[in-house]
């Protein structure tokens, strides 16, 4: 999660200065404090590889904090100061490129966020502790965006062991990890009475704990969108990857919940008076009953007053102690084509669209299969499309062999491009073959006029 140099000047040059100016640190402040604090609106602070030993307040500002040289090189470390590493109110403010960690505090070890709109890129959030709420991250209010983060390794004795959110109006997580972090409810992360939609996308939740509820999730009063993403080895006493309360509602496509345990209900997702769904998605491996003392059930997922409906997915090996049991509680709704544990089900690529389907009945179908127990996520099926070149008279279009062969045309073959092939007209008249017959095809004529050769 490096920030090329290169990148970070070309960056300086581009005209930034119009909006702000660019604070050194230790360069212009030995300190990342001393920098914000002399920082005015729209002002770009660059922190150059360094362990900072020092908690930052950050109040009615809106500014930027960049490690030029990423997150690896560039630490925030709080383990002297004795409180949040990070203080954020009333701000608007863009992290890049650091590392924040050991920070301690009753809420938001490492960050404590407070009607501030918040974007972390390339960051890393570990080895913080709360004793109340929200180890790595405490958010209250406004907003959270988080691109390429890390968030590993934070604990606290309440809930959110990663990240804890409320009353925000937008939460955006894409291509991060939270893993190993540990809570009371939500190991994780804990999403609670959020105004806007939550997006989890491209990401990676594993060997998250929670004590109670949601290994990697807790969400309650929220409605979150997964895709993409990886539940693996999370634990909890219910719902070992995911738990929802009074109208946690979640709408998960593609993606993997891989081997997550709960000691009572609901192996991979406890569902509680809330209304999810699951498509294209695999439950493999999901204990529920981990400690086999007969309490509980559900190896994939427990239904309690909600509805919860499946589609097109893939259910292997799902327990309850040692005994085969996807669904318990009240009935879980099934919806299209259910794989398995045999190699004959898996994924099946029709272009870029993707299903969960035998092997047999994707090549009958025209379909690329991607093997026995394969998922679908977000882009299972792009590597899988082969286009080449299709003459629509007197067009030539980059398609599939299928899609050219629907549309009438002629197909060049895979990976033939346009720009080596001739489309004949179909119209003797349009001798420049543009599709109309024209001008510029009776100057075309008039310039080849004579004998011809």
């Amino acid at each position: 999660m490096k920030i090329r140099v290169a990148v970070v000047l070309m960056s300086m040059l581009s005209g930034h200065a119009a909006f702000g100016d660019d604070i050194l640190v230790p360069g212009d402040f030995s300190s990342i404090q001393g920098a914000v604090k002399a920082a005015n609106e729209g002002d770009r602070i660059l922190v150059s590889p360094g362990v900072y030993y020092e908690s930052v307040s950050i109040v009615d500002k809106s500014i930027e904090i960049v490690g030029v040289d990423g997150a690896e090189s560039t630490t925030l470390n709080a383990s002297l100061v004795g409180s949040s590493a990070m203080v954020i109110e009333n701000s608007t403010v863009s992290i890049e490129g650091i590392a924040i960690k050991y920070g301690q505090a009753v809420n938001g070890g490492g960050m404590n966020s407070v009607e501030s709109n918040v974007s972390l890129t390339d960051c890393i959030v570990t080895g913080n502790s709360a004793s109340s709420k929200g180890g790595g991250l405490y958010v209250d209010g406004g907003s959270l965006s988080m691109q390429e983060v890390s968030i590993d390794n934070n604990d606290t004795d309440g809930a959110g062991g990663g990240i804890y959110i409320r009353y925000s109006t937008s939460c955006v997580i894409n291509n991060s990890t939270l893993n190993g972090n540990f809570a009371s409810n939500g190991g994780a992360i804990y999403f609670k009475d959020l105004n806007g939609d939550i997006e989890v996308g491209d990401s990676d939740l594993s060997n998250n704990m929670a004590e109670n509820n949601g290994g990697a999730i807790y969400i309650k009063n929220s409605s979150l969108n997964v895709s993409g993403t990886a539940f693996e080895s999370n634990s909890a006493n219910r719902g070992g990857a995911i738990a929802t309360y009074l109208s946690g509602n979640v709408v998960m496509q593609g993606g993997i919940f891989q081997s997550n345990g709960a000691s009572d209900v609901g192996g991979a997702a406890d569902i509680r008076s809330s209304t999810c769904s699951f498509t294209l998605t695999s439950f493999d491996s999901n204990v529920s009953d981990n400690d086999c003392d007969g309490s509980g059930e559900g190896g994939a997922i427990n239904n309690s007053n909600s509805s919860v409906t499946v589609t097109d997915v893939v259910l292997c090996a799902n327990m309850a102690c040692d005994d085969l049991d996807d669904f318990s509680g009240d009935d879980v709704i099934v919806e299209g084509e259910t794989g398995g544990c045999d190699v004959s089900a898996g994924a099946c690529c029709g272009g870029s669209a993707c299903w969960i389907m035998e092997e047999i009945e994707c090549i009958e179908g025209g379909g690329t299969f991607l093997g026995g127990g394969s998922v679908c996520v977000s882009d299972s099926c792009v590597a899988s499309v082969e286009v080449g070149s299709c003459c629509i008279s007197p067009v030539c279009v980059m398609t599939t062999e299928s899609e050219c062969d629907d549309a009438g045309g002629e197909y060049g073959g895979e990976l033939v491009e346009c720009s080596e092939v001739i489309c004949e007209s179909t119209c003797a008249a349009d001798i420049n073959q543009d599709g109309s017959v024209d001008v510029d095809d009776l100057i075309l004529v008039i310039s080849y006029w004579g004998a011809c050769p």
